[in-house]
């Protein structure tokens, strides 16, 4: 393995019968390795979870739940409901990368400034 590719992200995908869907397995694996390939230091343990519900007041949608752990026993955790699977999907890994984006921000930038000066570290 050459070191300087980045690494797989560790997938497990769970839920009722849409996590054996293979279209549905394909787009999730798809966008862990978007995911990963934009982040490459930073190793992602990723949990997706896929299921129907039915919701009153929205009818039958599927949630899509992703739980990712990261480095220095952070954790994330997004959820997203839609009308169609793969949108729920889509929709999920939409809002990780941008928690990813907020705490790459905090947390991979320098340890301490070199010049003294204050650093935004967004929120």
């Amino acid at each position: 393995m050459n070191p300087n590719s980045p690494c797989r992200p560790a997938l497990r995908i769970s839920g009722d019968t849409l996590a054996l869907d293979p279209q549905i397995r394909n787009h999730i694996a798809a966008e862990a390795e978007r995911l990963q390939q934009r982040y490459p230091t930073t190793p992602v343990a990723l949990r997706i979870g896929i299921s129907e519900e039915f919701d009153p007041a929205q009818g039958h949608r599927v949630r899509c739940e992703l739980a990712a752990d990261l480095p220095g026993r952070r954790q994330l955790m997004v959820r997203e409901a839609q009308k169609e699977a793969l949108a729920a999907v889509s929709g999920v890994f939409a809002g990780a990368r941008k928690q990813l984006r907020r705490l790459a921000c905090r947390t991979l930038g320098p340890s301490s400034p070199t010049s003294g000066e204050m650093q935004p570290v967004g929120t």
